[in-house]
C-alpha cells in the first residue's frame, strides 16, 4: 500500500477504513493494468478524497490513464463485473472513467464519451460523465497517483474561464430538468443533491476553482438568500445513508423551496460568469 495515500485518506476516513480503500484501490490497478497491458498508464485518485475532504458517504471517483483510446473495453467489463463483491463496502462505490492520454491533452475534447462505471454499478457504458472541464482541473491540480505514472503534464490546463462557462451550462441543464421532470429530483435523496450540486457549481463560477460540495455548501449558504439557509443545512445533513433515502418521497415543502432555490442559482451562476472578465 502507498504510505502516501494512507496518509492523504486516514485523516479523512480513519486509519482502518482508509487501509480497506487503499486496497480496494490497489485491486482496480492490478486488475487494470493486467488488462491493458502497455496501454495502461496509470490510476488517479479524483473527487472528494483527492480533494482532502472524503468521509463514510463518498463515492470513489478514479480515472484510469490509457495510452490509447478503447474502441471496446473487453475484459475490463469481467473486472468491473466483479470488483464489487470484494469484502470491503468501498468496492461497491467505485466511480471512474478509462480516459485516453490524447484527449486530456487537449481541451477541445472535453466531451467525448470514455468508458464509464457509475457508483454502484457493475457495467462499463460510454458516457462524458468525467469528460468535464471540472473533473480534468481535478485530475490536473489535485489528482493522487495511486499507481502507474503521473500524467500531470501530460493534461492541458483547464481555464477559469471554461471553469465558469461549464458551471453555468450545468446549472441551466439542473434547472431545465427540474422543470421538464420534476419527480427525478423530488425523492429524499434527488432533492438534497441538488441542493449540493448546485452549491458545488456557483462555488465554481464564482471562485474559478473546485472544491467538494459540502464545503461549496458551506461557502454557499453565506451567499444565497437568508430563506435558503436552512434549505442548505438540512442538505448538508442529509449525507448519511444516501442509498436508503433513493426511493423515498422528499418533504413537499423542501421541494417547492428547492424549486425556487434553483432558479436563484442560475441567477446567481450567469451573473458570476458573466462578470468575472
Amino acid at each position: 500500500m502507498d504510505t502516501g495515500l494512507q496518509q492523504l485518506l486516514e485523516p479523512q476516513i480513519g486509519s482502518a477504513s482508509a487501509a480497506d480503500l487503499a486496497a480496494v484501490l490497489d485491486e482496480l490497478a492490478a486488475g487494470a493494468r493486467g488488462v491493458l497491458g502497455p496501454d495502461f498508464l496509470g490510476v488517479h485518485l479524483l473527487g472528494s478524497f483527492a480533494l482532502g475532504r472524503g468521509d463514510e458517504h463518498s463515492d470513489v471517483d478514479f480515472l484510469v490513464v490509457t495510452a490509447d483510446r478503447l474502441d471496446d473495453p473487453g475484459a475490463l467489463r469481467d473486472l468491473h463485473a466483479r470488483l464489487p463483491d470484494l469484502s470491503s463496502p468501498w468496492a461497491s462505490h467505485l466511480e471512474g472513467s478509462y480516459a485516453p492520454v490524447g484527449d486530456l491533452a487537449s481541451p477541445m475534447t472535453v466531451g467525448r464519451r470514455w468508458w464509464y462505471v457509475d457508483n454502484g454499478s457493475r457495467e462499463l457504458v460510454l458516457s462524458d460523465h468525467d469528460n468535464t472541464a471540472h473533473t480534468r482541473w481535478v485530475l490536473r491540480e489535485n489528482g493522487r497517483l495511486v499507481a502507474g505514472a503521473a500524467v500531470r503534464a501530460s493534461v492541458a490546463e483547464i481555464s477559469v474561464g471554461m471553469l465558469r462557462a461549464e458551471a453555468v451550462g450545468t446549472a441551466r441543464t439542473v434547472a431545465e430538468l427540474w422543470e421538464d421532470e420534476p419527480a427525478t429530483y423530488a425523492t429524499a435523496w434527488g432533492q438534497p443533491f441538488v441542493v449540493l450540486t448546485l452549491c458545488r457549481v456557483l462555488y465554481t463560477a464564482t471562485e474559478g476553482a473546485v472544491t467538494d460540495k459540502t464545503s461549496a455548501a458551506r461557502w454557499a449558504r453565506e451567499r444565497v438568500p437568508e430563506r435558503f439557509a436552512g434549505l442548505v443545512d438540512d442538505a448538508i445533513a442529509s449525507r448519511p445513508d444516501p442509498w436508503g433515502r433513493v426511493h423515498r418521497p422528499a418533504d413537499s415543502a423542501a421541494v417547492a423551496l428547492t424549486r425556487d432555490f434553483v432558479w436563484e442559482v442560475v441567477g446567481l451562476v450567469g451573473r458570476a460568469g458573466a462578470g468575472a472578465g
